[in-house]
């Protein structure tokens, strides 16, 4: 009798793996604009109790940039079912949260809504990488 040759099993693409990919792919597009805009030049006025500063945003645009291109190098590699792709997606959630809290004070609103996303990203695959 012979054994059966075992083949290395990759993540079987189902409707959570795509669910990620796609979300986490919207996110990189979020990232995108936000980094496009940020580029802009726009300056934004932060007043306090006692002085107001001018804040540049175009280093966060540069730092949303990177984020986005890594995101979508994720996105894709969720989508066709990679193992990489679906830890990478979830360090890129992770730091996408970070960066979007430290960017919160800037555009809440826009924060907000990119972490929501990217906590779903998180659950979606690690809900996929626990059933594997």
């Amino acid at each position: 009798m012979t054994s059966p040759v075992s083949t290395p099993t990759r993540p079987a693409l189902n409707d959570m793996t795509i669910f990620a990919g796609v979300l986490i792919l919207i996110t990189g597009v979020l990232h995108l604009l936000t980094a496009i805009a940020a580029i802009a030049g726009r300056d934004i006025f932060v007043v306090t109790q006692d002085q107001v500063f001018l804040v540049d945003v175009s280093a966060w645009g540069w730092i949303h940039l990177v984020i986005a291109a890594l995101i979508v190098i994720a996105g894709f590699g969720i989508i066709t079912g990679k193992t990489w792709g679906y830890l990478a997606g979830i360090v890129m959630a992770s730091l996408s949260i970070l960066d979007n809290f430290l960017f919160a004070p800037i555009y809440p609103f826009w924060a907000l809504v990119i972490i929501a996303i990217d906590i779903l990203v998180i659950w979606a695959l690690a809900r996929q990488l626990g059933a594997d």
